[in-house]
């Protein structure tokens, strides 16, 4: 059983595009210190960084983020008709063209021993959330063949006991992380990163969309 989580494959140039940005924005420049987001995350990064990506006016009218905004917004649309279709009652909710907007949107920058605790997405407008992986450590994606190493990886999690007196299995998958992979799933599904360790940096962005009929 699967909790509904829409994978792409970033083409080079968007993934180069998003990296030079997260460069400029993860900087160490005392400057940018007021896009910190520590104290909206669940992340516990001590040695990295978690900063906004301010979604003003100014910004979108960057070709490429522009470009890059249209393709998310489009994506949010084909992951609402999948749903739709799988749950044609969700109609009579959300109708046939549903409005989408990304309003938060930020960069995720994690080394050795930083990690994700347990968490999700869900705030009073969060309906969908996106993970884009832009680097990644040699190690974590030569330890994916280990069923027993989980380091630096995704899990998602949408059910973390079961229900014994219903034979109801507990529902989690574990993803490895490559560089382009990007992934759209409800804001309410828990994930969570346990650290890597050694030498590198994994790097992602993510952002929240809201939803209205």
């Amino acid at each position: 059983m699967s909790a509904g989580i829409l994978k792409v494959k970033l083409p080079d140039v968007t993934v180069k595009f998003l990296t030079e940005l997260t460069d400029i924005i993860l900087t160490d420049d005392p400057d940018l210190e007021g896009l910190s987001y520590d104290d909206r995350l669940a992340g516990r990064i001590i040695k990295g960084k978690q900063r906004m990506i301010p979604l003003t006016e100014e910004t979108k009218k960057s070709k490429a983020m522009s470009s890059f905004l249209t393709f998310s917004h489009n994506l949010c649309l084909e992951y609402i008709n999948g749903y739709l279709h799988y749950n044609p009652k969700a109609k009579a909710m959300w109708g046939d063209t549903p409005g989408v907007e990304i309003y938060e949107f930020w960069a995720n920058k994690q080394l050795d021993g930083d990690y994700n605790p347990l968490h999700n997405h869900c705030q009073p407008f969060s309906a969908l959330s996106a993970i884009i992986y832009l680097k990644v450590p040699d190690q974590i994606t030569k330890n994916s063949s280990d069923t027993k190493i989980d380091d630096g990886m995704i899990k998602f999690l949408w059910n973390d006991r079961g229900n014994p007196s219903m034979f109801e299995f507990p529902g989690m998958l574990t993803l490895t992380p490559q560089v382009g992979d990007y992934y759209i799933f409800p804001a309410w599904l828990n994930h969570e990163v346990p650290p890597f360790f050694g030498e590198g940096e994994r790097r992602s962005l993510s952002w929240n969309a809201k939803v209205w009929a």
